[in-house]
Order: C-alpha cells, then sequence, then structure tokens
C-alpha cells in the first residue's frame, strides 16, 4: 500500500511517518507540507536521515492522487474539507486526524471550531474511527474520521458502564502533554512557562467536550453529557484523566472488572487493570489505552491513560488503516 501523508510537518505527520516506516505492508510515496521551501524529510527531522529521504513539498493533488493509495490527512481543522472530496473523487482511501468529520451535525462543529462546514455530503458519510466500537463500520468506508485525543481515551475509560447504565454524574479531569497544541508557537507554551507549571483552559468550551458526548451517546444509545476539564502539563507527551463517578445501583468492584473485561477481551489496545491505576510513563510511544478503576460504596474513580500523538492520533489512524484493508489490526503498531 502506497501512503501520503498530507501535513507531514506536525507532530501527528512526523509520528505517522515514523509508525508507517515500520509497517511492512506500507510504502510511504508522497510527503506533503506547508514549507517556506521544499525540503528533505530528513532534513525537516534529522532523526530520519536514511530512513526516509524524500522531499517534502507544498500540496499538489494530482501529484499525491497519482502516487499514493492511501492519504493520511495531519491537517488543520477546515484545510481537509477542501481537499477531502477531490481525494474521494479519484477512489483514494482517506483517513482525516482533524475534526473536519467527527460531527454529524455541521452545527455543532461550527459552534466549536467557529469556522462554516463545506462538506456536508461527505460528512454523513465519514465513520468515526474508534475502533473498538465502530471496528465494521471502519472496515467499509473510504474516510475516516480520526477521533480526538481526549475523546478516545475519554470514551474508552467510561462506554462500558454507561452502556450498560452503571454509573451517572460523570466528570472528567484531564491532563495533557504539551504536544497537545500541536507545533505552533504560543506564548503559554514557551519553556520558560510551562516548567515546573500547570494550567486549566478552556473549561465548559473545549472543542473536544461535543465530541466526547457526542461518542458515549452514541455507544450508550440514551443521551450522555458529561462535565470535562482540560489542563496543560510540563510533560511532552501522553494523557491522563481521573474520572469521579457514582454508580446508579449496588455493585462490586469484581462486576464492574467483569464488564471491563467483557467489552475488551478481543481490544489489542486497551489494557485493563484490576485494582491498580495506570500510570502516563507505561503507554508513553504505544498505542494502548491503560484503564484501571478504583470504588468506595457509590462512588468510583476511573483512570485512563492514551499516548495523544500514538492511540490519540497518529498509531490509531495506522489502526483505523489496517481494519480498512483486511490487515492485523496491530500491525506496525506493536
Amino acid at each position: 500500500m502506497k501512503a501520503a501523508i498530507i501535513g507531514a510537518s506536525g507532530f501527528t505527520g512526523e509520528e505517522l511517518a515514523k509508525i508507517l516506516l515500520g509497517h511492512r505492508e506500507v510504502e510511504i510515496t508522497y510527503l506533503s507540507a506547508k514549507l517556506e521551501k521544499e525540503l528533505p524529510f530528513s532534513e525537516l527531522f534529522p532523526s530520519f536521515k536514511g530512513r526516509l529521504e524524500l522531499v517534502c513539498k507544498s500540496l499538489d493533488l494530482e501529484e499525491a492522487c497519482g502516487l499514493a493509495e492511501v492519504i493520511f490527512l495531519a491537517l488543520p481543522h477546515k484545510i481537509s474539507q477542501e481537499v477531502v472530496p477531490q481525494f474521494l473523487a479519484k477512489n483514494k482511501i482517506v483517513i482525516d486526524l482533524s475534526a473536519d468529520y467527527r460531527f454529524k451535525d455541521s452545527k455543532v462543529y461550527e459552534k466549536y471550531y467557529k469556522i462554516a462546514h463545506t462538506d456536508s455530503d461527505n460528512l454523513q458519510k465519514a465513520v468515526y474511527g474508534l475502533p473498538e466500537f465502530y471496528a465494521q463500520e471502519i472496515k467499509k468506508t473510504k474516510l475516516v474520521a480520526n477521533p480526538g485525543c481526549y475523546p478516545t481515551v475519554s470514551a474508552l475509560s467510561l462506554a462500558p458502564l454507561l452502556k450498560e447504565n452503571i454509573i451517572q454524574d460523570v466528570i472528567i479531569d484531564a491532563k495533557s502533554g504539551i504536544t497537545g497544541a500541536g507545533r505552533r508557537a504560543a506564548l503559554e507554551y514557551h519553556y520558560a512557562h510551562l516548567n515546573g507549571n500547570l494550567f486549566c483552559y478552556k473549561p465548559f468550551e473545549h472543542q473536544h467536550l461535543p465530541e466526547i458526548n457526542q461518542t458515549l451517546s452514541d455507544i450508550a444509545k440514551r443521551a450522555v453529557s458529561v462535565r470535562f476539564t482540560p489542563h496543560v502539563i510540563p510533560v511532552e507527551r501522553g494523557i491522563i484523566i481521573t474520572v469521579y463517578s457514582q454508580t446508579t445501583k449496588d455493585i462490586s468492584i469484581d462486576e464492574i472488572n467483569s464488564i471491563y473485561e467483557n467489552y475488551y477481551k478481543e481490544a489489542p489496545f486497551v489494557r485493563f487493570f484490576k485494582q491498580k491505576l495506570p500510570q502516563l510513563k507505561d503507554v508513553v510511544g504505544t498505542n494502548f489505552c491503560d484503564i484501571g478503576i478504583m470504588q468506595s460504596g457509590k462512588n468510583i474513580v476511573i483512570v485512563g491513560t492514551i499516548d495523544n500523538l500514538v492511540k490519540g492520533a497518529s498509531g490509531q489512524a495506522v489502526q483505523n488503516m489496517n481494519l480498512i484493508m483486511g490487515w492485523d489490526e496491530t500491525l506496525g503498531l506493536l
């Protein structure tokens, strides 16, 4: 399979290149990014010296379509919807890592991303790329809306208990490493400001909140509304969420453990821990989502962790490609 990475100069584009270089069924044949001048990828990222010497250039859709069969879009929001119709018209498989195709209701997208949606036809055709719950739909599509990082770990951590109507009053306290903000320059992400610091941002209005609610509502088959507050912590990568909730009935921790084990028994990238809470360092650099639960009476604490650049972005994108192609879901990711 010949693959193109559009938006290759960002953190997720770089991570995609790393993963795909180790994928035995994939050859990277086209790289594109918005740069001042065209550069070999190994000059942009010296760690790729001798491994990936393709020139990273401005996007030429005809050239990309001629060289690649699967298109990974690691682009800013709004830009993807401008090029997706053209790639689909050429019968390409498109895996979009932006938010442009995650919402079935374009009004929700426009409210939180402050831009109009211009591709309503493909918005309805896109499949939300959370393999643990939508694998069968993913296998049949040519357009995957790769989930956001916070929604990925939140959905995986909460879905089993919400689907079984076991918990209520959900509060998500989320913390992410600095790469979650992308490679843009901003004062609040400057080393001198972030080192030794931690700050809360966008309470009530973070763009991942409606995505979390949409995903959990769809899985639970009823309206779900959580309280979600994100924070930035001074680490390079990784997300940890601590969920506070209460059970809707008397239930033992053993019963709760059994629910998670049953839901994820065939999910190769979800690791569930009994009587142990996961730590960030154990998932960094991997495509795993680690989940652990503690209970005291009707009070419950759920901890979930992922690497925001892998399971929260590029790794999950490759996982989705594997499903579409009918390959082993773990190919290139272990």
